[in-house]
């Protein structure tokens, strides 16, 4: 029996651009708007908690901040995924 295997569109051989996997991803997804839904107001001391234990080891959030095992975080809003300038995206 045969199995169909799709095949993966490559980048044409004269492209460019560096191989970014999220930003080719995100072209293909079609938006998806916002639910309309209530957030409640956060708690700045649980969220630092939460950051200084779950996050810190990794990520720096200050604006200038170094990179570490994973990309500075200051400015994350707004920006597409995977395009810090200096981080080497696995």
């Amino acid at each position: 029996s045969s199995r169909f295997v799709p095949r993966v569109a490559q980048a044409p051989a004269s492209s460019h651009q560096p191989h970014r996997p999220a930003l080719a991803l995100q072209r293909a997804m079609p938006m998806i708007p916002e639910p309309d839904v209530e957030v409640p107001e956060g708690d700045v001391k649980k969220g630092a908690k939460l950051f200084k234990a779950k996050c810190a080891q990794c990520h720096t959030c200050e604006k200038g901040g170094n990179a570490k095992q994973g990309p500075p975080l200051y400015g994350v809003m707004g920006r597409t995924s995977g395009t810090y300038d200096g981080f080497a995206y696995s």
